[in-house]
């Protein structure tokens, strides 16, 4: 495998290739995305591990989209089968098992780091809106901001290390310290693009949901706001895990 360097504009690109990719084949990608969340939702109710094991199968999530994508180009289709086709393999499912377990410690470790260095605010404040008991003062503080972009940077920089690394230990046999060093290195010769990227799928979001606001408000239909939102981003969030296939194929390079 050779790294290889786009232009910033590719990462545009990255996101119409999604789209295209989701189009041909909706309903594919629609009941792939509804049954991993049904399952890591099933595995967030476990006792006391849940929450890990559910966090533990994203890179997991991550190849079995990838492959969706790659199976579509190769004209075959987007199928539920999928969910089971890259654990078959001892050695990738002994990978996959390896990615999950580092990404749910480094994940946890994160949200660790980023609620002593806020002293705790993000999560008093997350309490305070379960149960309906948030107040201005609390939404003001300096250092609730300072929680949010400290979680934000560093996720972000964690994401690097993951995004590539489940195809490169499956496809390539790479052990997961070097998948992961493949990935970091492959982000950052492209932090171009992935920055007009990541841009890009903010803008669809917020863009999509201010205007669906206010449309709906236009309409007095307001109250059916979260009824039309929450499917349009569960939308937007498939088409960007079916878009992930074309960001790995731009960033490597086959060796003939």
């Amino acid at each position: 495998m050779k790294l290889t360097r786009v232009r910033p504009s590719q990462g545009v690109q990255w996101v119409s290739s999604g789209f295209r990719a989701f189009f041909r084949q909706p309903l594919g990608y629609s009941a792939l995305f509804a049954l991993l969340g049904l399952g890591a939702l099933l595995l967030a109710q476990l006792p006391l591990i849940g929450p890990v094991v559910a966090l533990a199968t994203m890179p997991l999530a991550t190849l079995i989209f990838m492959q969706a994508t790659r199976e579509l180009l190769a004209g075959r289709r987007v199928q539920p089968a999928l969910l089971m086709q890259s654990l078959r393999d001892p050695a990738q499912r002994r990978g996959l098992l390896q990615l999950g377990a580092v990404y749910a410690a480094a994940t946890i470790g994160v949200m660790l780091l980023a609620h002593v260095a806020d002293g705790g605010r993000f999560t008093a404040v997350a309490t305070a809106v379960a149960s309906e008991q948030v107040t201005p003062e609390m939404l003001g503080d300096p250092m609730l901001e300072f929680g949010l972009l400290l979680r934000l940077l560093l996720l972000s920089l964690l994401s690097l290390l993951f995004w590539h690394a489940p195809a490169l230990v499956c496809w390539h046999a790479m052990p997961v310290g070097k998948a992961l060093f493949a990935s970091w290195v492959a982000c950052w010769r492209c932090i171009g693009a992935f920055t007009v990227y990541g841009l890009a799928w903010m803008g669809l979001l917020i863009g999509f949901v201010i205007v669906m606001q206010v449309v709906l408000a236009v309409i007095g239909l307001g109250q059916a706001a979260a009824s039309v939102v929450v499917p349009a981003v569960m939308l937007i969030s498939t088409v960007f895990y079916a878009s992930l296939y074309f960001v790995y194929a731009d960033s490597f390079e086959p060796e003939h």
